[in-house]
């Protein structure tokens, strides 16, 4: 498995993205149409209900071709219950968007288009092998000496760069060396269910018996850390510890990249990879990453995945009875910048995660899913949402209870 590969995976399953033009030629939602496909006067819990998206500019005039990024779900307020659904691509302007109806009732459908064909053409260019949409600012220190320099996922330079890499996994970042100081130096940087049945994990009595006598390593970024109590809550790692009970909850910030206004002590954050080769016999290990790798070409985050695979492997040979979950990313606000943190870079990594992951023995608990269905933009879910995720990683943890 290489980068390549899964990079021409997800690339071969994409259908093209139109060129923009013009705004009139563009998709717009508020002139597309929803339809019911073959209606009927009632269905039965089990269903599937199929509506039709029929995509047009902003003229009113039908689009001839796919490739639009859209989001649907079904609700019903009075019971708050919600389902994502599946949206396939016709690839001529029209989409089909089919929902597994989970409970008795009336329902809702709503269907967002959140970027148009055009716009998702427009992200495809500017993503692939832009490396400089988020720039890093190192500081240097020795004794009292203090120099800032620039660093990057990758920088261009005619002149030598100090560079810090981890040759046997492929990773790799760089910094300007700065004017006296030696690259050794460095010390931070800143940036300036629908496939199981859950269990009911929703009270801290069930979660406390679950949780007994053991511990859990929690890795990645913000979005996986639980809130814990001072002196402990920092920015990339935080632990937590009941005695009596015999449980410990350690998490762990991912290493760089970054997007984060705080400074960054870059030994205080490793790769998940390695942090999993340290993970003891009997541990549960979850993983959440993603968010701060939006801003960057696709193929950084699979370089990434895979070492990681290759962590999990080596893992599951010296303990196979190791509970592994993998939180994939959720929506995030609307507000945030199209161009580094757009939902649709969120999309396709959690596409590369399914494919690198697809055939390994791990919990894969679908934030995306559940931040759809809820209609929930935040990168930091509601409550709800995070006592579900919890919920369904404990059911895999605690069948039995």
């Amino acid at each position: 498995m290489s980068v390549d590969d899964i990079m021409r995976s997800i690339l071969d399953d994409l259908p093209e993205a139109g060129n923009f033009s013009s705004i009139e030629s563009s998709s717009s939602g508020q002139h597309s149409v929803v339809n019911l496909e073959q209606p009927r006067a009632q269905y039965c819990v089990g269903d599937t209900l199929s509506v039709q998206v029929n995509v047009k500019d902003y003229r009113g005039n039908p689009k001839a071709h796919g490739g639009d990024f859209i989001l649907a779900r079904i609700h019903s307020p009075k019971l708050q219950a919600s389902a994502s659904g599946q949206v396939t691509d016709l690839l001529n302007g029209s989409y089909r968007v089919s929902f597994h109806l989970f409970w008795p009732g009336d329902v809702l459908v709503s269907v967002i288009l959140m970027h148009s064909s055009e716009a998702v053409g427009i992200l495809r260019r500017i993503s692939a092998h832009n490396y400089d949409k988020i720039i890093y600012t190192g500081t240097f220190y020795r004794g009292k000496e203090k120099e800032q320099s620039r660093c990057g996922v990758r920088l261009k330079s005619d002149k030598p760069l100090c560079e810090y890499r981890k040759k046997e996994d492929a990773e790799y970042y760089a910094c300007i060396p700065p004017k006296t100081l030696p690259c050794s130096t460095l010390r931070t940087m800143r940036w300036s269910s629908s496939s199981c049945q859950t269990g009911s994990f929703f009270s801290a009595d069930a979660i406390s018996r679950c949780l007994k006598d053991k511990k859990l390593k929690l890795m990645g970024d913000s979005t996986v850390r639980l809130k814990y109590v001072n002196p402990y809550d920092t920015h990339y790692f935080a632990l937590a510890v009941d005695p009596k009970k015999n449980i410990s909850v350690q998490w762990k910030m991912h290493g760089h990249p970054f997007v984060t206004g705080y400074n960054v002590v870059k030994d205080q954050c490793g790769y998940i990879s390695e942090e999993v080769d340290r993970v003891a016999v009997g541990d549960v290990v979850v993983i959440g990453v993603g968010q701060h790798f939006r801003p960057f070409p696709l193929e950084i985050f699979i370089q990434r995945l895979i070492n990681m695979r290759k962590a999990i492997l080596r893992l599951q040979e010296r303990s196979p009875q190791t509970l592994i979950v993998i939180k994939l990313e959720n929506t995030r606000e609307f507000s945030s910048t199209m161009t580094h943190l757009s939902d649709w870079f969120g999309y396709m990594q959690n596409l590369a995660q399914r494919k690198v992951f697809r055939d390994l023995k791990v919990v894969l608990v679908d934030a995306w899913d559940m931040t759809t269905a809820a209609n929930t933009f935040a990168i930091h879910p509601n409550t709800i949402i995070v006592s579900n995720e919890i919920s369904l990683a404990l059911s895999h943890l605690c069948h039995n209870t």
